[in-house]
């Protein structure tokens, strides 16, 4: 009995010595700083005395009725809300797709487009956000196209007045349709648009017209601009895309590791009984893969509350805040201007309280509807 009761403390005391270190570990960089969030969340918190601010001390909850009544936070949990959805019913829907194509090879070379879909994903964020940044600037190859066509455009309307005109027969009519043309650009150009522009056009030889043509160009054509993308309305559709286009290989590697799982007979036996694609998907697939599929959509939730440096590169922080969403709207109130440490701790652990009611509602539908894999 002696002799049992000794082994079983040398067993606790070797399972303690393998476990507390970690479980120090853990509580110094996990338990201790959600604790100390929730501290500061009700404080009233600015520095502190250690650099140069005063004692602080329980300020009530008057942060959390901050966060709830400010226009900016509901434009972010509107933002995030987006990148929820693209992730859950866009990256995983487009991923078990890919995935199921090239498991039953119905795509030429499979191993090419399985490594050319999961490339993004190991880019650094930062240099993909710059990329995009880039091809969506007003000196990036959208605009470059774009102005393009619109050059293109105008010079083919402009060619279509001369014409009508007989040729460069200048005329104060001719230039108003000119200026018609041109729209605001034109009228704004000039401080008395007819008399100039028609000074400026009889300036060059008869036989210049096509000179004349692209110096006009140069001056009205429409130019392409990506303003329009601060419009709340479509501000968030690149970011999106990109968000899109950047993960969804990585659950299309997720789906197929698991799909390579599945007995091969089981699915060869029912494309022998009549069995569609479909059908094998909806009926073998999906139930196989129930608990990958759930484990992907909260890691697309996790992930997609928690995005900050994609967006925040693509957009520079956001500058106009249509494009904010809660970890930069957090970052802005922690680190830019006068820091408000209580509110941007109070939005932190909304983001997490946020997190886990929708893997709770994962889960749930997951045990509503799920299979068993």
């Amino acid at each position: 009995m002696a002799r049992r009761k000794k082994a079983d403390a040398e067993e606790r005391r070797a399972y303690w010595t393998m476990v507390l270190p970690a479980f120090v570990i853990y509580l110094l960089v996990m338990a201790f700083p959600i604790i100390l969030s929730v501290v500061l969340s009700v404080s009233d918190y600015s520095g502190g005395k250690m650099f140069g601010g005063e004692a602080w001390g329980f300020a009530g909850f008057g942060a959390y009725r901050r966060i709830f009544i400010d226009p900016y936070f509901w434009n972010a949990l509107k933002n995030n809300g987006y990148i929820v959805l693209v992730s859950v019913f866009g990256q995983l829907p487009l991923g078990l797709i890919f995935a199921y194509l090239i498991y039953r090879r119905s795509v030429r070379w499979p191993d090419f487009w399985q490594g050319v879909l999961y490339v993004p994903n190991i880019i650094s964020v930062i240099v993909v956000g710059l990329l995009w940044q880039t091809i969506f600037s007003p000196n990036g190859p959208i605009a470059e196209v774009m102005n393009r066509l619109y050059r293109a455009d105008f010079i083919a309307k402009l060619q279509g007045i001369f014409d009508a005109a007989g040729g460069f027969q200048i005329s104060d009519d001719l230039v108003r349709k000119i200026l018609d043309v041109a729209g605001p650009a034109g009228s704004g150009y000039f401080s008395d648009p007819v008399p100039e522009l028609k000074e400026l056009i009889l300036s060059y030889d008869p036989s210049q017209l096509s000179v004349v043509l692209n110096d006009l160009a140069n001056l009205f054509a429409r130019k392409w601009s990506p303003t329009f993308l601060t419009k709340p309305d479509v501000a968030m559709l690149p970011v999106l895309f990109v968000i899109l286009w950047m993960y969804t290989g990585m659950y299309l590697i997720l789906f197929l590791a698991n799909m390579q799982k599945i007995d091969a007979q089981i699915i060869e036996a029912a494309r022998i009984d009549g069995a569609s694609d479909g059908q094998i998907m909806r009926f073998i697939i999906l139930p196989a893969l129930s608990g990958t599929i759930v484990n992907s959509a909260i890691l697309a939730i996790s992930g997609s509350l928690s995005s900050f440096a994609l967006i925040f590169t693509m957009t520079g922080g956001g500058p106009s805040r249509v494009t904010e969403i809660l970890s930069i709207y957090m970052y802005n109130n922690a680190f830019l201007g006068r820091p408000n440490f209580p509110l941007a701790n109070a939005i932190s652990l909304v983001m997490v309280l946020i997190s886990f009611l929708l893997i709770a509602l994962t889960k749930a539908v997951e045990k509503r509807f799920g299979g068993k894999e």
